[in-house]
């Protein structure tokens, strides 16, 4: 069409048109009619936050079945805010923070640039409870009344959490956190962790969480624990751990339910009826770490325990024999000193008693001394063995004379290597023996192949 432009400079000529700025400074003025004096406002506090200078920013919205229908930003200048704030502390005995439904007088104001806001004039406190609060009391009055804030708690974390299913947005900068301090942990310990992906803000954020859970208990066989993470967020953001449904849900979960959404204030009602509450997903990969470390350390204590108990063992064993020698020692010498009486007696008998009877006595006397050498000299041999054989076990035990008999020890970061699969080609290791150590690069790493081989060793 040649004569498009020239039609559409025709056009604009023929009707009336506005710059921005007037189109802006019109609105202004309308509103200034409509609304020449400060007018009554009922809304709810999504967030709110004061600055340096003394100044009071709050959202405002209202809601309908939990949807936002309307929003507004709204101010408290610092000169009314001094006086008005601690007026609606005094009287309802809580701050203004987000959560709360109040009454305000409001002027109406619209700028070029900053566009529309309301300049709060002043409080009704007897309007102070919100709508929010109020819903959420309710909501953790009646998971009281049912016995459900307590029962996720009920459940028991394993020794060792390895399996965990994580509820959380993957573009989320907590998730990100999580997964960094479980992979970067300078103890090594290995975590696995699925994703179930999911809305965590919004109204479909609650749908969104539940249908991850529905997901996740099909298949609870296969996790040791629950983990709902974020990374934060306004008031108004947080709003959906409050509801009853995702409560209940998670309440009733078989699994442990562990949360962190990093909300550093008032706990939500999730939070509430969670197993274990965090306050950010950081917070809660390190939980779960010390956990592990918790089990390595009571492993490393009964290994400790179990080598002082051995060598305690052998002490008493030691003990025992050296008192069971100075009792051989002294029945030995009341035995010769009786028998060396009735020795002494028959002698004097034999002296006045016929040869027959001396060689009977003497036969006698050679029989009884022979049979007391043997039983004493078994009884040490026995007791000797017994010690022997717990000298050799704890020897065998010793880690140098196990190097001592051919075995070694390798060793990578200064751990002993228990698994070959934890070594990959390009690692280096070092290989303890009885004479020195070998430092290696592995080139290759068949961890199903030692496994055949020890079991054909065996």
């Amino acid at each position: 069409m040649p004569n498009a432009g020239k039609y559409t400079m025709d056009l604009l000529n023929n009707m009336q048109t506005y710059s921005l700025f007037e189109l802006n400074a019109a609105v202004r003025e309308t509103l200034e009619l409509t609304f020449p004096e400060a007018v009554w406002v009922v809304a709810e506090i999504a967030e709110a936050r004061s600055n340096p200078k003394g100044h009071c920013y709050l959202e405002l919205v209202e809601k309908r079945d939990n949807a936002v229908i309307a929003q507004i930003k709204a101010n408290i200048w610092s000169y009314t805010y001094r006086s008005l704030a601690p007026r609606f502390e005094r009287d309802t005995g809580e701050k203004l923070r987000a959560g709360m439904q109040v009454l305000l007088s409001v002027n109406v104001t619209f700028h070029e640039v900053y566009g529309l806001s309301l300049n709060i004039r002043d409080i009704d406190p007897t309007y102070s409870l919100g709508e929010m609060a109020r819903r959420k009391r309710e909501t953790i009055e009646r998971l009281k009344k049912e016995g459900l804030t307590d029962l996720n708690k009920a459940l028991s974390l394993p020794l060792v959490p390895q399996r965990i299913a994580v509820i959380s947005s993957a573009a989320a900068a907590g998730y990100g956190d999580f997964i960094n301090q479980l992979n970067q942990n300078p103890d090594e310990y290995k975590i696995y962790h699925e994703l179930f992906q999911a809305t965590l803000q919004g109204n479909d954020a609650e749908a969104s969480i539940l249908a991850s859970l529905a997901e996740i208990r099909k298949r609870s066989a296969g996790f040791d624990a629950v983990v709902i993470i974020r990374g934060g967020g306004s008031q108004l953001d947080l709003s959906c751990f409050d509801g009853y449904s995702l409560a209940a849900e998670v309440a009733r979960f078989p699994l442990p339910v562990i949360t962190g959404i990093g909300h550093e204030r008032d706990d939500t009602v999730m939070d509430i009826v969670a197993h274990t509450k965090m306050k950010t997903p950081t917070a809660v990969a390190e939980f779960l770490l010390s956990g592990m470390r918790a089990f390595e350390d009571r492993l490393l204590s009964a290994q400790r325990t179990l080598a002082d108990r051995a060598k305690g063992m052998l002490r008493e064993e030691g003990h025992r024999l050296k008192i069971l020698a100075q009792q051989v020692s002294h029945l030995l010498a009341k035995k010769f000193h009786d028998e060396h009486k009735r020795l002494s007696s028959i002698t004097h008998g034999l002296k006045l008693g016929t040869g027959t009877v001396i060689n009977i006595n003497r036969n006698r006397l050679s029989l009884s001394i022979t049979k007391l050498g043997s039983g004493v000299k078994g009884f040490l041999h026995a007791r000797q063995s017994s010690l022997n054989h717990l000298e050799q076990a704890v020897r065998l035990l010793d880690p140098s004379n196990v190097l001592k008999r051919g075995y070694s020890i390798t060793y990578h970061r200064s751990r002993a290597v228990k698994d070959a699969s934890a070594i990959t080609r390009g690692d280096v290791i070092t290989t303890r023996l009885y004479h020195g150590s070998i430092i290696s690069t592995v080139e290759e790493n068949d961890a199903q192949q030692g496994t055949d081989l020890f079991k054909s060793d065996n």
